[in-house]
């Protein structure tokens, strides 16, 4: 049992099988806040989710096809290292002035894992960035300065940017019932694409995470203490660069299951600012206090926008569909998501999903590194996604697809990729795929050469790609 306090990673494509399990089984598992502990996944002792056919082979092929690349493994203590990687080339036929029409992504990093005894874990990660974009994603990322989650940017050659990510977690079970989590990296809530409650979608943030387990399982209390900081330079009185605006989260979530069909979960969230033009801000005691709704109680002011409270709900069905919702109310908004995943057989899943986007309020506080820590949309919008995976042993094919509706502006993106899976022990893949963005202004027509204020909007795209891939994360560029 050398993983269980590892967590499974935030990647929604190999994390199917895991899900399918969860609605299929007759036990208690809490799902809901991202990512989980392979203990309380109940997937064994496998950090991964997949699951493939294994046969007798030579070291060497043991080695390429399904183990780990570096294993030391003794009697108190298990480490695995294994590299990550993104060698990506593809084109994208829509108008692109620029000077380099040849699109890549090149990616190069690292995954260590150590286990000691049954209670304590670490993990590692670092990956190292090239890309030259599609042309809408470039507009994105050169104005917002940040690479899609991916961190702060460099100008790289003429038209490419440089950038790098780093994470890493300490996880101790003192017991059973208790995780504590201390590190740097990414949470999601809920169970559907997109959260309206807390996402991966922006870059790695420090945290604090501790998660306890009462009522024999059925209920489970994530306390989640977070810093953030946004792009924006305070002024400085001395030659170097100025310090960034800076603000730090409470997050809560209480999470009940009276049996294994139904979830339902309290969510709270509240930010502090912390540095500004004026300052450290002193943060009171409260911020520590690990009672859901206090916060709103103290710190809730709807001119600020700096509380949100929700709802999170999921149902299993005949052990072959999942019913899933949320409900967020932040300042005077109202966001929801309705949606359902269906396992019609083993091989196959259905996911479609609706997310209602109110106005934002304009003094959201709910951003780390000039992006969202929600849902990526910043407009008011309706937005209807489509989700059909297959897989058979190492054959992987995803194809998805989502309409975003507003009175200004219409997106629709389409991302169908075929995937081998070279080794499941670190989700390496060898893939082709083609992602088609198309466009509409509130006139009707297709602008495919303007950019708005949040970068690429109104650009259209046509991306055919190949290339080997680690995949231990969520990406998103579908909005």
């Amino acid at each position: 049992m050398f993983t269980q306090n590892l967590n499974i990673p935030l990647n929604q494509t190999f994390n199917v099988e895991l899900e399918r399990t969860i609605v299929a089984s007759e036990e208690i598992i809490h799902s809901s806040f991202k990512p989980i502990l392979v203990r309380d996944s109940k997937n064994g002792d496998n950090v991964s989710a997949l699951r493939i056919e294994r046969s007798d082979k030579s070291w060497v092929g043991k080695r390429l096809f399904y183990e780990h690349f570096i294993t030391l493994d003794s009697a108190d203590f298990k480490l695995t290292i294994d590299p990550i990687v993104n060698f990506e080339f593809g084109l994208d036929n829509e108008f692109d002035s620029r000077a380099e029409s040849n699109l890549y992504k090149n990616t190069r990093g690292f995954v260590a894992r150590l286990q000691f005894g049954k209670r304590v874990a670490l993990e590692s990660t670092f990956r190292e960035n090239q890309t030259v974009l599609p042309y809408y994603l470039h507009e994105r990322t050169r104005l917002i300065g940040v690479a899609y989650g991916q961190g702060r940017t460099k100008d790289f050659k003429e038209v490419g940017f440089d950038f790098a990510m780093a994470s890493a977690y300490l996880s101790v079970s003192p017991n059973d019932r208790i995780n504590i989590q201390l590190g740097t990296g990414k949470h999601f809530v809920g169970e559907g694409h997109r959260s309206l409650l807390l996402s991966d979608v922006a870059f790695n943030s420090p945290f604090l995470r501790v998660n306890t387990n009462w009522l024999g399982g059925k209920l489970q209390y994530q306390n989640l203490y977070t810093l953030h900081q946004d792009l924006n330079r305070l002024q400085s009185t001395t030659n170097s660069e100025g310090l960034f605006e800076r603000k730090q989260a409470a997050t809560h979530f209480l999470e009940f299951s009276p049996n294994y069909k139904l979830n339902i979960a309290l969510f709270e969230s509240t930010i502090f600012p912390s540095l500004d033009t004026s300052g450290n801000i002193p943060v009171g005691v409260n911020y520590w206090i690990p009672v859901i709704f206090l916060n709103t109680l103290l710190e809730g002011d709807n001119g600020k926008g700096n509380n949100k409270v929700g709802l999170n709900v999921s149902y299993r069905v005949m052990k072959k569909i999942q019913l899933y919702g949320q409900l967020a109310l932040q300042s005077e908004n109202v966001n929801y998501q309705i949606g359902t995943k269906i396992f019609p057989y083993k091989n196959i899943m259905l996911q479609a999903e609706f997310n209602k986007i109110s106005d934002p309020n304009r003094n959201n506080l709910f951003t780390h590194y000039n992006e969202s820590l929600t849902h990526p949309i910043k407009y008011q919008s309706s937005e209807l996604i489509g989700i059909a995976q297959f897989q058979e042993n190492r054959w992987l094919t995803r194809a998805t697809a989502n309409v975003i509706l507003n009175d200004n502006i219409d997106v629709m993106v389409i991302d169908f990729r075929q995937s081998f899976i070279v080794n499941p022990s670190y989700n390496f893949t060898l893939q082709v795929g083609v992602q088609i963005r198309r466009v509409e202004n509130f006139d009707g027509i297709s602008q495919i050469h303007s950019t708005t204020a949040i970068g690429g909007l109104a650009l259209n795209s046509n991306f055919i790609y190949f290339g080997l891939s680690t995949n231990l994360q969520n990406i998103y560029t579908n909005y």
